[in-house]
Order: structure tokens, then C-alpha cells, then sequence
């Protein structure tokens, strides 16, 4: 048996779409709520204070998400702490809502189960997995952040790997970023998958254990790597 663990964002599902579903439900949510404040924050605005946040400040995803929404609401002239939460919570439930799977990833989930594989995530970001219905079918998710370093480094894999006791040489991670996924689990002693989804051009850094297209492809890929 196996163990064969993915990246999220961009891997799963594609990102901006996800994040700026998100944003834009947040912000229908606080204008409903406070409506003098209708039409007075964009995604674009509210994505540039999220940048600003991690320049400026030092915190979790969520510290810099909550600290950026409490600067945009300043500039509006709404110095509001609490507010500025109630708007965070709102957009980490929101993208659980918005978030648009894969057609390939349950497919391949259930494929990669039957044939006797553990299945889990290892990620960077802080989504709020837990709250997706393929939830269920995943033995563990790490959250980089929980597990003291993010990928590229050793700890969310180290981490994957005593939530698991797993065995490195009998893994594959697969991820659409070949510096940090690929990289990051081939010097773990990983397996390493690139999925490719766009036809990009590898960075000619990093040789990855296959590439594959489409997760369709992934089960077949995993029988061969492993054996």
C-alpha cells in the first residue's frame, strides 16, 4: 500500500477563480449588512490590501487576511476590528461555497482508494478542506503552517509522514508547482507528479517523476511508480 497525497490550490481546483468567488460573496455579505457601504470595495481593492498585509505584516494567512480587511475598511473611513473579523470568517466560509472541483479529482480519488492507496493533502494555504464533501475520502490534510514550515521545505511532509507512518519511498505527492511540490517532495525522498493542466513549460530546474495532464491519468502513474 501506498500513499499518494496533493497539493490544493491549483492542483484541485484553480485558484484565483476560487479566491475571487470568495472575496466577492464577502463583500456582498458586509453591504447587505452595513449598507452605506455598498459599492465602495472591489475584489481588485481587497485583493492589493491582502499584498500590502504580507509586506507590511508578519502573521498567519488568516492574521494577514484579517489585518487587510481591517486596513481596507480604515480607508473607508471604518475603523472597525470586529467588523474586519466578521468579514474574514464570512470569506473562509465562502470559499468552501465557491470552490469549483476539478471534473478529474473525485475520479481519481476513488480510483487511487480501490486500488489500496492511503489519499491526502499537503498544502500551504490555510482552505478550509474540512468543510468540502471529499473530505471525507482523505486519511490526513497538513496545513503548512500547523506542521512549523512550508513547502518546499521538509516539515508539511515530515508531518504527512508521521500523521501516516507512512514510508517516503512508497509515496507520491503530486502538485501543479514544480519548485515546491516537486521539488520540495522529491528532496524528502518522495515521488514527485507534476500535473500540468496548461501545457506550461518546465522551469528546466526541476525533473519531476512523471507529468500528467489530467488526474485521469494519475492511478495508472502511481501503479508504475510504486510497483
Amino acid at each position: 500500500m501506498g500513499v499518494v497525497s496533493f497539493d490544493l490550490d491549483g492542483t484541485l481546483w484553480d485558484f484565483s477563480p476560487m479566491m475571487d468567488g470568495a472575496i466577492a460573496a464577502a463583500i456582498a455579505s458586509l453591504e447587505e449588512r452595513e449598507p452605506e457601504l455598498a459599492g465602495r470595495l472591489t475584489v481588485a481593492a481587497l485583493h492589493e490590501q491582502r499584498r500590502l498585509a504580507g509586506l507590511q505584516h508578519e502573521g498567519t494567512l488568516e492574521d494577514l487576511r484579517r489585518v487587510s480587511l481591517h486596513h481596507a475598511l480604515i480607508e473607508l473611513g471604518r475603523d472597525d476590528r470586529a467588523l474586519a473579523d466578521w468579514m474574514a470568517d464570512v470569506l473562509l466560509q465562502a470559499r468552501a461555497e465557491v470552490v469549483v472541483l476539478h471534473d478529474d479529482v473525485e475520479p481519481a480519488v476513488r480510483r487511487l482508494i480501490d486500488a489500496g492507496h492511503l489519499v491526502g493533502a499537503i498544502t500551504n494555504g490555510n482552505f478550509p478542506f474540512d468543510r468540502l464533501a471529499l473530505a471525507a475520502h482523505f486519511s490526513f490534510v497538513v496545513h503548512a503552517e500547523e506542521a512549523g514550515g512550508a513547502k518546499p521545505g521538509p516539515e508539511p511532509f515530515a508531518e504527512a509522514v508521521r500523521l501516516t507512518g507512512g514510508d517516503p519511498a512508497q509515496w507520491v505527492h503530486v502538485g501543479d508547482e514544480l519548485p515546491l511540490d516537486i521539488g520540495g517532495a522529491q528532496a524528502y525522498g518522495m515521488r514527485a507528479v507534476w500535473l500540468n493542466r496548461y501545457g506550461e513549460a518546465n522551469d528546466g530546474e526541476h525533473v519531476p517523476d512523471a507529468e500528467i495532464a489530467s488526474l485521469d491519468e494519475l492511478p495508472g502513474v502511481v501503479a508504475r511508480l510504486l510497483g
